[in-house]
């Protein structure tokens, strides 16, 4: 965890072993006070999710599609992050919580974080989520982990409602919680996602993932991080043709104190929920009530993620969804970052609970 009080610029670890990782912060602003803390770790936290799903064929009668309630229980876990606040926050509206996209962390929200907290009303939160930047590294990657997550964050601090902002993977963690613990969602924003099919051409290929798994582990330990990473990026080149994308991931490849090479994300466990993050999330939901909140989805011009027929699907699940396209690709909050903090703040400039 890590705390930033801009009005008292001190910025607080609760990981002291990695006080190092975050010397960048004090180098891009010298007037911050590092002070590490003790390790804060949550206690096992279980969530309980009624869910409804399709039975089909095992339970039909007649032809007709029967539904089932049943629970699921999963264990969230701690996960990393960083808290923006300033004076002109109120503290007492529900926070914004951010959830990153895949293969990305809470380090490509932190421009956008600070301007967020800065000209809006709302305390900024932005997570690693599990499997990703620093954040645990454990098993099971599909979206009711990474919305269990969310909510034993929201019971570490206390919070009993949030605004739920995610962008890709962590758009879906937030649908996931809205849908199945709507009592704990104010609002919904989602970047560039809905619960429709990813596009084929997303850069973010299972092969993507399965090659990070076989190509780190024959790295020379000899090299630097910086020749590993030329090391690796002719085999890249060959499968990722966009030079941003490509940079991506390459920028995501660590350097371990074993002098091993590893990866900013997991790729092992990415894969293990392949089919329910990236390929057939809409049939993780069957069954459930459409969250009756107010959603603001903000989509790229340039991206394929949000079209008229994902709109359609969208409406299904999120029927009170605001639709915006900014011209954009796929990250709407870098590509046009001023747009991006004004939407975000107009939409939550009240509050529904205060």
């Amino acid at each position: 965890m890590i705390l930033f009080d801009f009005q008292n610029g001190e910025i607080s670890l609760n990981f002291q072993q990695k006080t190092n990782i975050f010397t960048w912060i004090t180098k891009e602003d010298p007037h911050f006070n590092v002070v590490p803390r003790g390790t804060d770790d949550y206690s096992k936290f279980s969530v309980t999710m009624a869910r409804q799903r399709l039975l089909g064929s095992i339970l039909s009668r007649g032809g007709a599609q029967v539904l089932r309630n049943f629970q699921s229980f999963v264990q969230g876990t701690r996960l990393e992050y960083v808290s923006y606040s300033s004076p002109r926050n109120q503290m007492q509206a529900p926070p914004i919580v951010v959830m990153h996209d895949l293969n990305l962390s809470l380090e490509s929200w932190r421009q956008v974080a600070v301007n967020l907290s800065h000209v809006g009303l709302r305390q900024v939160i932005t997570v690693d989520a599990r499997n990703h930047g620093l954040s645990p590294y454990i098993t099971g990657h599909s979206p009711m982990h990474l919305a269990a997550d969310v909510e034993a964050l929201m019971s570490h601090q206390g919070l009993n409602k949030i605004v739920a902002l995610g962008h890709g993977m962590g758009g879906r963690a937030m649908m996931t919680l809205a849908l199945t613990q709507p009592q704990l969602v104010e609002r919904v924003i989602l970047v560039d996602i809905t619960p429709a099919p990813v596009p084929s051409n997303f850069y973010l290929t299972r092969q993507v993932f399965e090659m990070m798994l076989q190509v780190a582990p024959n790295i020379p330990p000899n090299l630097s991080l910086s020749e590993g990473r030329t090391f690796i990026l002719p085999l890249f080149q060959d499968v990722v043709h966009d030079a941003s994308e490509l940079r991506r991931i390459i920028y995501n490849l660590r350097k371990m104190q074993d002098n091993t090479f590893g990866w900013a994300v997991n790729p092992q466990a990415v894969l293990s929920s392949w089919g329910e993050m990236m390929i057939n999330y809409e049939a993780t939901l069957g069954g459930l009530r459409p969250y009756m909140g107010e959603v603001l989805l903000i989509a790229g011009a340039q991206s394929e993620f949000v079209t008229t027929t994902s709109i359609a699907v969208m409406q299904r699940y999120f029927p009170n969804t605001v639709v915006q396209i900014l011209d954009a690709g796929h990250c709407v909050y870098e590509d046009q970052p001023e747009q991006f903090v004004e939407l975000v703040v107009e939409f939550t400039q009240t509050c529904l609970v205060c």
